[in-house]
């Protein structure tokens, strides 16, 4: 094939996908035995390294590959395709192509259009030894179309050309929707009635070649098709050869192409295969075109119309299996019900806590337990260092006879006066000296009661001093249990004042204890990042492994719903909720 042609053939394709920014068709050097690059485009571009690699990945893959949203140095993102060619078991090259990123997926449509362009390039690489001016006609034709600003103006440009290129007196142009044809554009005229009498004629002509999926030509002696619409066009109006061409696109009639000659010119099979080709190149373009024109809401019409024929029609049985079974699946569990329960992180805590705190100031001497361990009551958990009280007291008790002395001497020197004085100082001493002493009775420190401590650890801070009235242990009983759930806001609404449900510890999972809700706090407080509130359960029969400060998992039973409404109520809260925040 030659370099002009290739070049031609790539530059059509470019303007049949929009959106192309550049492309390279890579074909087999046979003396080489490598890739070499037939054409471009742009004509001028000069870095292709990224085309290359598409090339490399596609060659790989030896199957149509599609890397989409790549970030090139221009900080843009690109779609990029790549097609291997073949005829037959022969493999010819590859051709990639670089697109604008598009938010919507059109692989299906970008891969329908280089397949049906690769398709006619291989018709040519076949046949181009004496079809050259063929297809420099239809380049011609096309080149005409793409040069068209808008979907109408190509329309209009289409069928100039070809009354052009083929010597037609009318050419008529229909759109296929809805099960009907309409003829939306005629050669030479921008506008045009579309109530004519002649235009519903090939109309029905139209009509009558999708419906047999087949090319009409009138007059013709061994046609095997139905031609009575035809027939009629011809004996009403005047026009003595038509020829209708139908046009597909992903599988699908999009419209035809009604050609009108007199009697005299009748279609021989070069006019019908050129006009077919066109009309097969064109056709994605034409489709791509009026769906870039439509609104985006249009475009999702289209996609979900698309996707509901797809699943009601016969193709693609996997998808239909599969949304059946959704939807089999949906109603089901809409129809059965079953037990909502509430799921919570737990604490194990005791019903009472009491807390063993500092009596006076001074320094850590011993501590002989820590948390986790139990203690009897009145058993010595620690001890403050007594060396400063102890000389307390001696002080105190050096001051109390040295006043006893002085009130000897006063009251036989007949000093009345100093008498009252020296005695309140000796009360003074006294009463000082028995604060000292209870002080002293003090700095053991007793468990309260038999329990376990659950928090207090002391047995690194031996010396550090302690501040009176500083929490040094805290005591749980080792009978008597309360659970503290944190249940998340968002499901603080289903729980409930007497529900039942069942707790479920790390330490013993194959365990499972019953609760019973007790108490629900009205203030949330913050928890690992969530909004929570602290719902207070009993716990019945606790057995003696279980220790304050346990966690597990706990679950309320909150009654009963459908299937359906228990494994999706959260998402659809967070969606009404995110919503109302619009």
């Amino acid at each position: 094939m030659s370099n002009r042609f290739a070049q031609q053939w790539l530059e059509i394709l470019c303007r049949i996908v929009p959106q192309t920014q550049s492309a390279v068709l890579m074909v087999n050097d046979a003396e080489n035995k490598k890739l070499r690059p037939l054409a471009k485009w742009p004509e001028n571009a000069v870095d292709s390294s990224e085309l290359s690699a598409i090339c490399k990945l596609t060659l790989d893959k030896n199957q149509p590959t599609c890397v989409p949203n790549v970030l090139q140095p221009d900080q843009r993102h690109y779609d990029f395709f790549g097609v291997p060619l073949f005829d037959g078991s022969l493999f010819l090259g590859v051709i990639v192509l670089k697109l604008e990123h598009a938010l919507t997926d059109r692989r299906q449509a970008v891969f329908a259009a280089l397949e049906q362009s690769v398709h006619w390039w291989r018709l040519a690489q076949s046949q181009r030894q004496h079809k050259d001016s063929f297809y420099t006609s239809v380049v011609g034709l096309l080149a005409a179309c793409f040069e068209q600003n808008s979907y109408s103006e190509v329309l209009i440009s289409l069928g100039s050309e070809l009354t052009r290129l083929l010597k037609c007196d009318r050419v008529a142009i229909g759109e296929f929707k809805d099960n009907y044809s309409k003829v939306v554009a005629i050669s030479n005229n921008a506008q045009f009635d579309q109530r004519a009498n002649l235009l519903q004629k090939i109309a029905d002509a139209m009509d009558e070649a999708i419906e047999q999926d087949s090319v009409v030509v009138v007059p013709d002696a061994k046609a095997l098709s139905i031609q009575r619409a035809h027939q009629e066009v011809v004996r009403k109006f005047g026009y003595g050869s038509l020829l209708t061409v139908p046009m597909l696109h992903d599988g699908e009639f999009i419209g035809a192409v009604t050609l009108l000659r007199s009697e005299e010119q009748p279609f021989d099979n070069d006019t019908v295969r050129l006009c077919q080709q066109a009309l097969a190149l064109i056709a994605p373009y034409l489709a791509l075109k009026k769906l870039d024109e439509q609104a985006l809401s249009v475009k999702i019409a289209i996609k979900l119309k698309q996707r509901l024929a797809d699943l009601l029609g016969v193709k693609q049985f996997k998808l239909k299996l599969t949304t059946l079974s959704l939807l089999m699946l949906v109603l089901i569990s809409a129809t059965l019900r079953g037990d909502f329960h509430l799921t919570a992180d737990a604490v194990l805590e005791g019903k009472i806590q009491r807390v063993v705190a500092a009596p006076i100031s001074g320094f850590l001497q011993s501590a002989a337990l820590r948390a986790g361990d139990t203690v009897r009551q009145g058993e010595v958990m620690a001890s403050l260092d007594d060396a400063e009280l102890q000389l307390e007291l001696s002080k105190l008790d050096g001051q109390l006879q040295k006043f006893r002395r002085e009130y000897r001497e006063a009251l036989s020197g007949g000093d009345l006066v100093k008498v009252r004085v020296i005695s309140a100082q000796i009360d003074q001493a006294d009463a000082e000296m028995e604060l000292t002493r209870q002080q002293l009775q003090k700095i053991n420190l007793a468990a309260p009661f038999d329990g376990v401590v659950i928090e207090g650890d002391l047995s690194q801070k031996l010396g550090s001093p302690v501040e009176r009235g500083e929490i040094l242990f805290k005591i749980a009983p080792l009978e008597g249990y309360r659970i503290i759930l944190k249940v998340d806001e968002s499901l603080i609404s289903y729980v409930r004042e007497g529900q039942k449900g069942a707790l479920v510890l790390a330490s013993m999972p194959s365990q499972t204890f019953p609760l019973l809700v007790q108490k629900i706090t009205a203030v949330a407080k913050t928890d690992s990042g969530k909004n929570i509130f602290r719902v207070e359960a009993s716990l019945e029969n606790a057995p003696e492994l279980l220790r304050p400060g346990m966690e597990g998992i706990g679950k309320i039973e909150a009654g009963r719903a459908s299937l359906l409404w228990i494994w999706s109520h959260e998402m659809l809260a967070w969606l009404r909720l995110w919503i109302w925040s619009w």
